[in-house]
């Protein structure tokens, strides 16, 4: 099994840069498939997602008899964009109603990278030779596509702008493949200033949940880094609520944190991404707004150093 090679962050000026390849950043769930007489998807974390998607059946529109694939598990919106909201739906329900979910939210695996083919490993070749085989084995189809790469980081800024994506991934259009490393080699250049925040526990004053209390790793202490209370549908917050409410923490999980509104603890277990404006002085999220749960990652992730 081959560990996910990770990105770096990057800044608009690197949209710049001489030797890169720019491709959308897309809203869903990294993947490696691991194709021989069948395929087997496997997220950042290790688990397998085979049985959540019915609907991919392409192994015919890969013409190898085996390969590794690196791409994004995704569905798209009725505007075209990737939503994630419509892809936990897909992966927070139970696999026995997978079949029906596969018709009423298709989703699509877009690939964008090749690790292994017929038995021998390309994590020493060049992306841009790993681009031209991933290419050769492939056929786009129902559920399967290829990721689209331009050398025009500009243009391509302004297209994910205009629709609202994510942001843009840059990659070195000579380098290699590194499992489990997250190198400059890639940079994500975000459209909007997301983090993703360990889940503390959560506060009631107005309704079941009223806000998320957040916590970031400052090297080895998780310390509270402010709380969040929009973005979320009352549904939403009835099924987090049903979830939180199993996994109580026996003490708080960081040592400083605000006395009022008194905050119900939860094991530093959950990741929540919330979009923001900035960050304060004092370590704080200044206008947090909760975009989703996350199951790809892992909390050790949740830094400051996606900040500064």
């Amino acid at each position: 099994m081959y560990e996910p090679m990770l990105a770096a962050m990057g800044t608009k000026a690197d949209l710049e840069r001489e030797g890169y390849f720019f491709e959308p950043k897309l809203d869903g769930t990294r993947a490696l498939c691991y194709v021989n007489s069948t395929m087997k998807f496997i997220n950042r974390r290790g688990h397998e997602l085979t049985e959540r998607y019915p609907e991919f059946s392409f192994r015919d529109q890969i013409k190898a008899r085996s390969c590794v694939l690196d791409g994004e598990l995704i569905v798209y919106d009725n505007r075209g964009n990737p939503s994630f909201h419509l892809l936990q739906k897909r992966e927070q329900s139970k696999t026995s109603i997978a079949k029906f979910l596969s018709i009423q939210h298709p989703a699509t695996y877009v690939i964008f990278d090749i690790l292994e083919l017929e038995g021998k490993e390309l994590l020493s070749t060049r992306l841009d030779e790993r681009k031209k085989i991933m290419h050769s084995v492939l056929r786009e189809g129902h559920h399967l596509q290829t990721i689209v790469f331009t050398k025009d980081g500009r243009k391509l800024w302004s297209v994910v702008e205009q629709r609202k994506l994510e942001g843009v991934m840059a990659k070195r259009s000579n380098s290699y493949y590194e499992p489990g490393k997250r190198s400059d080699a890639w940079l994500k250049i975000k459209a909007l200033k997301t983090v993703d925040c360990v889940l503390l526990g959560y506060t009631s004053e107005i309704r079941t949940i009223s806000a998320l209390a957040l916590g970031l790793f400052f090297g080895d202490e998780l310390r509270y880094v402010g709380r969040v209370g929009t973005g979320f549908t009352e549904k939403y917050l009835g099924e987090l609520h049903s979830v939180l409410d199993g996994m109580p923490a026996e003490a708080p999980p960081v040592a400083s944190y605000p006395n009022e509104p008194p905050i119900t603890w939860v094991r530093p277990e959950l990741i929540a991404e919330v979009e923001i404006l900035e960050l304060t002085r004092d370590k704080h999220l200044r206008a947090p707004s909760f975009r989703r749960l996350r199951n790809d990652k892992d909390v050790r992730d949740c830094v400051i150093e996606q900040l500064e």
